[in-house]
């Protein structure tokens, strides 16, 4: 009793704890309502016995729970089983695996090796492979290529595959600083072979081409056939038999082309043929020259267009030899080739010109035709070559035009000289002076227009000297041959009843020199002999004055005693200690009547000559005034003997009679004072 009233006791504080949790439970939270909704599952009735029996109904719904849960536990550990015997297997086989790897890993080690050494070899070989490739392609031709070069066809792919082999022999040189000297040798062997091969069948295919050239007057230059000369520059022989294959087609067909523009003319009747105007010597060989020109300009730019241009300079003249390192010294140049071209044409245009030069020309006429011959001579000779032979063509013709035009010239000069004209009455020019004058004039306009200073290197006073020497000076010497006549004992007079001054002789000269003169000093190229011949009328000037002034100088009896006051001024052995005073020829009184009857003579109006005859109005002009101051010297020089106290006239009666008029006085009358 007192172990179970003390048990009852002990529990009730624990069941009042439970019961008075139990109260302070929250009926309506969550976790009530769900062990609630769980419990009304399988607690069917709310009964005493149910309610005491609780507990165990809730540890047989757990058993039952258990139960089931241990039910479907067992399928999925005997699936565990399952699989644990499977990877138990799955190891097994994984460690046979290894062992058999381990194995195989053992002995494939040496076939490893072996295969790492024959990757290395694999790459060894492909690096050769792609060398070797490169090396085909560097040093040898591909099917196609050697096709191309032994095909019949000239086209795109033969200069490329001649280019490839040009490029391979090339290539095969650095081969021979190497150690595969006879790789290279043997390269360079077949790639000459291909090269010979090649050139030798671009040669019969360009020769080809060319002779077709000489059908047709103005060809067009093939591209493809110019390329192939181009290529055949590298065989200087080839290159040569092409090149005089052109010349010898273009040879004939110039001639050709030549003929029938002389006798044919162009297509249709225009342009007329060049031998119509045969009947104007000038304009045919004009035409001709021009003709010939044009032709060189064609036939230049088809050779070039073939060929290449090969001028050694910048002027744009083609040179006879292209500099040593673009053209080899056998390959023929373009200045060649156009030589041998014109060369067809030389004898026939030479006979015509010559037949022309014979036909007895006028003298304008020839010399218009040389130097038309000259100016076209130096410009072939500019474009071809001083030595070609169409320069030298129009060389011996423009020779052979000056030696006509110096033969008709001299034939014209020996006439004068043969015949000279008698003087006119009035003293003027014959008409021989300005006929010869006129023509010259022409003939200095037809050189000036046509001579070229730059072209000859000389000046155009130089290159004409000789034909004004060879028209002036004959009519130069006519003139004096016809003046001689109008000597006083001339053989034959222009009129013998007429008295002939002295003076005559030389105003006929002058007014024939006088033309001459103005003519040439209006040009430039004949400047040099206008001076010759104004020192000629010059002189005749000067001995015309002197002889008037002597004539004067006669008339007053003043001319012995200048002459010997003169003498004794300049110291001559005549009046060497002598005083002049004591000359008996130079005696005061002769002196003073001399000097007197001077003035007296000049005071008179009209006492100088007034040469009407002399046409030129300032030589006339000249002459009188000249003519006074020499008359007035000579006075002042008498004058000045006697004032001069050294020749004893000052000691004499009279000097102030013999000074009675100054030399002013004198000067003032003849009007040349200063």
């Amino acid at each position: 009793m007192t172990s179970a009233s003390s048990s009852a006791m002990v529990l009730a504080p624990g069941l009042a704890r439970k019961v008075s949790k139990i109260l302070a439970t929250r009926t309506e939270a969550p976790e009530i309502i769900g062990a609630l909704g769980t419990l009304s599952t399988f607690y069917e009735e709310n009964t005493t016995h149910a309610q005491r029996r609780l507990r165990q109904t809730i540890q047989q719904n757990d058993l039952s729970i258990n139960e089931q849960f241990l039910t479907a536990a067992e399928d999925i550990v005997k699936a565990l089983n399952m699989v644990q015997h499977d990877l138990d297997g799955l190891a097994e086989y994984c460690m046979h695996i290894n062992g058999a790897l381990a194995g195989a890993k053992a002995a494939s080690t040496e076939m490893a090796a072996e295969t790492e050494r024959v990757a290395r070899e694999l790459v060894a070989s492909l690096q050769r492979s792609r060398l070797a490739e490169q090396f085909l392609q560097q040093y040898q031709l591909s099917p196609d290529e050697v096709a191309a070069l032994q095909g019949s066809q000239i086209g795109e792919p033969f200069f490329s595959a001649l280019e490839r082999v040009c490029s391979i022999h090339a290539n095969c040189r650095s081969l021979l600083r190497t150690q595969h000297q006879r790789a290279g040798l043997e390269l360079m062997d077949l790639m000459s072979s291909y090269q010979e091969t090649a050139y030798e069948h671009l040669c019969r295919w360009v020769q080809g081409e060319c002779r077709r050239l000489g059908d047709t007057d103005a060809p067009e230059v093939d591209p493809m056939l110019q390329r192939a000369a181009s290529a055949l520059r590298e065989r200087p022989v080839l290159f040569k038999y092409c090149a005089a294959e052109v010349a010898g087609a273009r040879h004939n067909a110039l001639f050709q082309r030549f003929i029938g523009a002389l006798t044919r003319g162009g297509a249709g009747g225009m342009p007329r043929p060049i031998e119509m105007h045969a009947h104007d010597p000038r304009r045919f060989i004009s035409d001709m020259l021009a003709w010939v020109h044009q032709a060189l300009a064609s036939e230049r730019e088809l050779l070039v267009a073939l060929f290449g241009d090969d001028a050694a300079d910048g002027s744009g003249a083609v040179e006879e030899s292209m500099s040593p390192r673009s053209r080899p010294p056998d390959m023929p140049s373009t200045a060649a080739l156009l030589d041998q071209v014109f060369e067809s044409i030389c004898r026939p245009l030479k006979v015509r010109i010559e037949g022309m030069l014979m036909a007895q020309l006028p003298l304008l006429l020839c010399f218009q035709i040389s130097q038309l011959l000259a100016f076209y001579q130096r410009t072939i000779s500019t474009m071809l070559g001083s030595r070609c032979q169409l320069a030298d063509t129009l060389a011996v013709t423009c020779k052979l035009a000056r030696r006509v035009f110096a033969e008709q010239l001299k034939a014209r000069g020996d006439k004068l000289l043969r015949y000279p004209p008698k003087p006119p009455l009035d003293l003027s020019p014959p008409p021989q002076v300005p006929e010869s004058v006129a023509q010259l004039m022409d003939i200095t306009a037809a050189f000036e227009t046509s001579y070229d200073e730059a072209g000859t290197g000389r000046s155009s006073e130089a290159v004409f000297a000789p034909v004004l020497a060879a028209a002036i000076d004959p009519l130069v010497e006519m003139c004096e041959r016809s003046a001689d006549s109008l000597k006083a004992d001339a053989p034959s007079r222009v009129d013998e009843s007429s008295v002939i001054k002295p003076s005559t002789r030389l105003v006929y000269i002058i007014n024939c020199l006088a033309p001459m003169h103005e003519a040439l000093a209006a040009q430039a190229c004949t400047a040099g002999k206008a001076r010759e011949v104004a020192q000629i009328i010059e002189a005749h000037t000067v001995s015309l004055v002197d002889s008037e002034c002597v004539q004067l100088l006669m008339k007053c009896s003043m001319s012995e005693v200048v002459e010997r006051v003169r003498l004794y001024s300049l110291g001559s052995k005549l009046s060497e200690g002598a005083v002049m005073a004591a000359d008996a020829s130079l005696s005061l009184e002769r002196i003073s009547q001399a000097m007197h009857a001077m003035f007296e003579m000049l005071s008179k109006p009209d006492v100088l000559p007034e040469f009407n005859a002399l046409q030129a109005a300032k030589l006339r002009a000249e002459v009188v005034t000249k003519i006074a101051q020499s008359l007035a010297e000579a006075y002042e020089t008498v004058y000045s003997a006697v004032a001069d106290p050294a020749n004893g006239y000052s000691q004499l009666e009279g000097v102030s009679q013999a000074l009675e008029h100054s030399p002013d006085n004198v000067k003032m009358i003849l009007g040349v004072l200063t």
